[in-house]
């Protein structure tokens, strides 16, 4: 196990550190630093650190959970690519141990590592050291992007894609430091990679989603519930479109909107479909399904995909 780079493989290496204690953000700076990170940038305020990181993406980012209620969205938006220019980027959350809830809302957020305040430096050096060495394949689902923390279940194989997505922190250490086009390309890559397995992981939970609605419906059990999850199932297939089309695939977007419009027309009217409205939810699953395959092609070493149960994050 790596327990902490050479000094001298750390100076190019962008470090953004987000701390609102003055006193632990320049006690962190100073040691970091210290061991040969000499590219560090604190924060004291998220508005500065998320223009930094829309200037120029580092290679790691290390934030406390008190820096600012919207840490957790900031993070899951680098992770959706809707905030910089690297949704790839290693993040350290540091968060505090009185609230279990911020451990998981770190975790669902995206973050490779979390870890409870205060944080001794010399375990801070490790971790770092140990997360670029050993990075975690990625997963996507409808909801989620970030590490694979669930151990492989050989009794339950799962179907989500596992993604070896870009490190420009390991990069760096290794001497191949990427351009600004390299990285470009490399991040255009991944997140080609990361809208097919959304599609994949919309697949998963359409199969999920269908099973309930019509399982209710055979018992008599229409309560509001049913019309939640309709429209539940309306924001998979409006999503699915929209990921459709930055795939370059206006057909498979065509056939998720017009599912989208029968759903939205059912959920109107949730507690008194037509049979042809409960058999287009008998239908949908399968003919999403066969609309992906047709243009993407099943998984890479896999059969097509058949519906199962919902995929979760984490």
């Amino acid at each position: 196990m790596v327990k902490k780079f050479d000094k001298d493989k750390l100076g190019d290496i962008d470090l953004y550190l987000g701390e609102p204690n003055e006193q632990v953000r320049e006690s962190m700076r100073a040691m970091m630093r210290g061991e040969g990170y000499r590219r560090t940038r604190t924060f004291s305020r998220i508005d500065d650190l998320l223009n930094a990181i829309k200037e120029a993406p580092p290679d790691i980012l290390i934030a406390a959970d008190d820096l600012d209620p919207r840490m957790f969205d900031v993070i899951r938006d680098v992770r959706h690519f809707k905030v910089g220019r690297n949704p790839f980027i290693l993040i350290t959350l540091m968060v505090k141990a009185e609230n279990d809830d911020v451990v998981k809302k770190a975790i669902l957020a995206g973050a490779d590592d979390v870890m409870i305040k205060p944080v001794a430096p010399g375990k801070l050096l490790e971790r770092v050291a140990h997360m670029t060495m050993n990075r975690s394949q990625f997963i996507v689902t409808t909801d989620y992007v970030g590490p694979e923390r669930r151990k492989p279940n050989a009794d339950r194989p799962s179907k989500i894609r596992l993604l070896n997505v870009v490190n420009t922190f390991k990069a760096k250490v290794e001497g191949n430091r990427m351009s600004q086009a390299e990285l470009s390309r490399a991040v255009e890559e991944n997140m080609n990679e990361v809208m097919a397995a959304r599609l994949d992981s919309h697949g998963l939970k359409l199969g999920w989603i269908c099973n309930l609605i019509l399982k209710a419906y055979e018992e008599k059990r229409i309560d509001k519930e049913v019309e939640e999850r309709l429209l539940v199932l309306l924001s998979v297939l409006e999503d699915a479109a929209r990921t459709a089309r930055v795939l370059g695939e206006p057909e498979l977007a065509q056939i998720c909107t017009q599912m989208a419009r029968q759903v939205e027309e059912m959920a109107e009217n949730y507690d008194n479909p037509t049979d042809q409205q409960v058999g287009t939810i008998r239908k949908l699953t399968k003919a999403f399904d066969l609309a992906k395959t047709a243009k993407m092609g099943p998984p890479p070493g896999e059969e097509p995909a058949t519906p199962g149960s919902a995929a979760t994050a984490t």
